[in-house]
């Protein structure tokens, strides 16, 4: 570009300075022979998003012969701005890339095994933390009582239930609304859970049924404890 080829022409080492150019760059530069400086320039102005579109460059030279560059002409003294330069930046997509939603359609989630039952992590509401046992036999996803209470569920006022079996029996259990189940960064919305203790082991939340993973393809790596999850 103009301008800036004029820069590297330097010839003869006469002294050091440093100028501050607000909104661009920083110029560390020797000044030489009037009219020519060498400078390293920490080009800032590409990368902030302030100014990642197309803009003019001001180039301008004082009685002193030291050259300065900035992108508001009312930095220049106005006995300069007749002899001031433009110079056009190019556009920088990497910002408008950056600016793009990440969308996650697959998801690899370490598991624990515990005998023949695999257990998965997962984030209820979007603000607790769960581990569930996934359950390809079950229609609906189940959360324990403690979760429930975790979640603020009221479990007191009057709730749609439905009938499960049991080890003693028949019982039927509250169905809820959770507003999300995360398992490895994949959602699902607006989920009903029924609410009951099926596993005497507090530190599980309850099981992962096919009204979650119906959601997905979905394949259980055995030999390296992971379940890969993909969205239909």
């Amino acid at each position: 570009m103009e301008g800036f080829t004029e820069l590297c022409q330097a010839k003869k080492d006469y002294g050091k300075g440093i100028v501050f150019l607000p909104g661009l760059f920083m110029l560390d530069y020797t000044v030489m022979k009037r009219g020519y400086v060498v400078f390293i320039a920490a080009m800032l102005y590409l990368s902030s998003p302030a100014t990642s579109s197309a803009a003019d460059i001001l180039r301008w030279v004082d009685e002193r012969g030291v050259v300065h560059y900035t992108d508001n002409l009312h930095n220049i003294p106005e006995k300069f701005r007749a002899n001031a330069t433009r110079t056009k930046m190019p556009d920088t997509p990497r910002s408008q890339e950056a600016s793009k939603p990440v969308s996650f359609d697959k998801a690899s989630v370490p598991f624990q095994k515990r005998g023949t039952v695999v257990i998965v992590p997962a984030t209820l509401n979007e603000k607790a933390a769960a581990r569930f046992v996934v359950d390809t036999g079950a229609s609906y996803t189940m959360i324990s009582q403690a979760t429930a209470r975790e979640l603020e569920i009221d479990l007191e006022k009057k709730l749609p239930t439905i009938p499960f079996q049991t080890a003693n029996g028949i019982i039927q259990a509250p169905l809820v609304n959770l507003s999300s189940i995360d398992v490895g960064g994949l959602q699902v919305k607006d989920l009903t859970a029924a609410v009951h203790d099926v596993f005497p082991d507090a530190s599980i939340s309850g099981l992962l049924g096919l009204n979650f993973l119906s959601n997905f393809r979905m394949d259980i790596d055995t030999q390296n404890g992971v379940l890969h999850l993909e969205k239909k």
